[in-house]
């Protein structure tokens, strides 16, 4: 984890936070982990590429071990997860407020952006008198800022 970055750092406590809240066990795997899947925020890394770092720490840690507290992760909402053509992949959740929100995903530089949480999804969707309990809206496409670096 970026120790400088206020921003990591934020999310880093925050899903802290909601480790110590659950029935999960504070410990130091699970905060590397944490802390490494904080770095994770706008962009997907594969599930491998986490076993891998972990590994990298902790030879002796079982891939079974290491794939479950993801799957705590996933299920207590610190990080989002995808599978695309049978690679699992994992991102920390970008904002602990909104949970039901889409991505916009940029083909050009691979950054994810967040799209609006409930009442703006209800309205994009014409749905304004429904109620969401899960939501997995993808959109892909090239960012503004690679917009703007295509036409400069």
């Amino acid at each position: 984890m970026n120790k400088g970055n206020t921003k990591m750092n934020q999310k880093y406590q925050e899903g802290l936070d909601i480790i110590k809240k659950s029935k999960l066990k504070i410990t130091k795997k699970r905060l590397t982990l944490l802390a490494y899947l904080a770095d994770f925020s706008e962009e997907y890394v594969s599930v491998t590429s986490v076993n891998s770092y972990m590994h990298s720490i902790y030879p002796t840690a079982s891939h079974n071990t290491i794939y479950n507290n993801i799957k705590e992760f996933v299920s207590l909402g610190i990080i989002e997860q995808r599978n695309k053509d049978g690679k699992l992949s994992v991102k920390y959740q970008c904002d602990f407020n909104q949970i039901h929100h889409g991505h916009f995903f940029c083909n050009q530089c691979n950054r994810v952006i967040k799209i609006s949480g409930d009442t703006a999804l209800n309205k994009l969707l014409g749905m304004n008198n429904f109620e969401f309990s899960e939501v997995h809206l993808e959109v892909f496409g090239t960012c503004d800022q690679c917009m703007k670096n295509k036409n400069s």
